[in-house]
Formats: C-alpha cells, structure tokens, sequence
C-alpha cells in the first residue's frame, strides 16, 4: 500500500491496521498524479445519514462569529500526466488491506503496482486510495462552506517532518495548497440538529 496522507503517519497507520508494524518502510514515489487537500466530505451526506448517522450542524469562531460549514476537506490525488507524488510504500496482507478499505470509506482502492518508480513488482499489488474522480477544482464548492482540521494537517505534515526535511518540502512541492480554511478543533461548536 502506498501512503501519501495521513497514513504516513506510522501511529496512524498501525491503528488502522490493530497491531506494530513490522514490515519496510520505503520512501517512494508515484508518477501520473498530482496530490490536493480537495476531497471534501460533508457531515450530512444523504448515505451517511441513511446509515444512521446523526445529522450535525458545524460552525467555526472567527472571533465572536459564528460561521456555519458543511465538511472537511482531506487529502486526495487525481491523475495527472506529468505528475509525480512522494510517499510511503508499506507491505501488508490482503487480509490487512480490508480494514484500510473500511477507513478510507468513500475512497476507491487504485492499483498502482506500474507508477512506482522505485521498484518494479512480481506476485504482488501496490494500492493506493483514491477520492472521488475529477480534477481537484470539481471537487471544491464555494470556498468557505468547508474547512480543514488543523490537527488533521499537522498530523499529516508533522508524519513528513519526522521522515526529513527532503521528504517534506518534496510534499510540499508536490501538493496544491489548500484553498479551505484551517481551523483548529478547539474553534469549533457541533450541534446536532433535532
């Protein structure tokens, strides 16, 4: 599996996956995408609410105001001829793979096995978890009516300061910027609509 978010993030990765990782760790990189903070998830999806989540209403303080927003925003990458990514190839089982497809709800599973450029692969796959389909600019409504979540994004950048100084600015680099608010936790109210 290959990581290029939050699941650089050992710590991250070994929750989702219930135990220590043990395996290689290899830095790497996956040509034919480019990398964007621009799959948006919104709190009161019709499926989500019809899987029994409640519905919430979400506002963020900017001083004494409160300012309502429909999602989050997360990291995501699209195809892109000429592009290339840094990440993180773990190896892991295909029993293993199932619960990543659990977290990595609404994302589809890409086989990747030819973009990596590193490595050249026999008996096995390279998975890679890919958003909703589309250029990053289709997939960002009006600006303001979804944020990113601070500790979300220092989570996914402090996973690449503690690789090194080269990895992180080869992802900033390789990451369009984020066109959403960042927005600590602690600056926001969820209400749940009654």
């Amino acid at each position: 599996m290959m990581a290029y978010g939050s699941l650089i993030s050992l710590s991250s990765m070994e929750q989702t996956l219930g135990h220590k990782y043990e395996g290689p760790i290899h830095k790497v990189h996956l040509t034919g995408y480019e990398r964007a903070w621009a799959c948006v998830r919104p709190f009161n999806d019709p499926l989500a609410i019809a899987a029994g989540r409640e519905k919430i209403e979400a506002f963020f303080l900017r001083g004494a105001e409160r300012i309502p927003f429909s999602g989050t925003a997360e990291m995501n990458i699209y195809p892109k001829k000429r592009g290339q990514i840094n990440g993180i190839l773990y190896l892991i089982t295909d029993e293993e793979l199932i619960g990543f497809d659990k977290r990595e709800r609404g994302y589809r599973r890409v086989d990747v096995t030819d973009r990596i450029e590193e490595f050249r692969f026999r008996g096995g796959k390279v998975y890679v978890y890919e958003g909703p389909p589309g250029p990053p600019a289709a997939s960002s409504p009006v600006k303001g009516t979804y944020i990113l979540i601070k500790e979300f994004f220092d989570l996914v950048t402090g996973a690449c300061d503690a690789i090194g100084k080269d990895f992180r600015n080869e992802f900033d680099k390789s990451t369009r910027p984020c066109i959403y608010p960042v927005v600590s936790l602690k600056n926001i109210i969820w209400e749940k609509v009654k």
